[in-house]
């Protein structure tokens, strides 16, 4: 069970790339996004995605057991469902995912109030909060600008 939650956890191996692991996380996600709101429709993706932070709890818990950093980088997965909550609130065009992926990273990097919040919680839940709400506060910046 180790193997496949680091397995998942470092984005199939992204996480271990020793430069920028978040950032290529984010982009390594965009083309599953869109193929799955293409062929499966906003209904059916947010279930996938709501699943997937469910599975991620667990998995991000067995990565993280005994770890000394609360949110180690090698942990992308994160990445995946924040990047992925900011492509909700957009269509399928390569600008609304190239703004969405922008603004993710901006916001995930940044870590503004409430994204501070949530960064600061020491536990699985925590390591994806902050990247969930950077992705609610990306979508909505997204939604704003266009």
């Amino acid at each position: 069970m180790i193997l496949i939650s680091n397995l998942l956890c470092t984005g199939f191996g992204i996480g271990k790339v020793p430069f920028f692991p978040g950032t290529l996380a984010s982009l390594s996600i965009l083309p599953l996004v869109w193929f799955l709101k293409q062929n499966y429709g906003i209904f059916y993706f947010s279930i996938f995605l709501f699943l997937y932070f469910l599975i991620s709890l667990i998995l991000i818990k067995i990565c993280i057991k005994k770890e000394k950093q609360k949110d180690p980088s090698y942990i992308v997965i994160d990445e995946h469902i924040g990047q992925a909550v900011a492509l909700l609130f957009c269509n399928e065009t390569i600008l609304n995912y190239l703004l969405a992926f922008i603004l993710f990273r901006f916001f995930d990097i940044l870590k503004p109030f409430p994204i501070s919040y949530f960064d600061r919680i020491d536990n699985s839940f925590g390591i994806i909060a902050d990247d969930i709400a950077a992705g609610l506060i990306s979508g909505i910046a997204l939604v704003i600008l266009l």
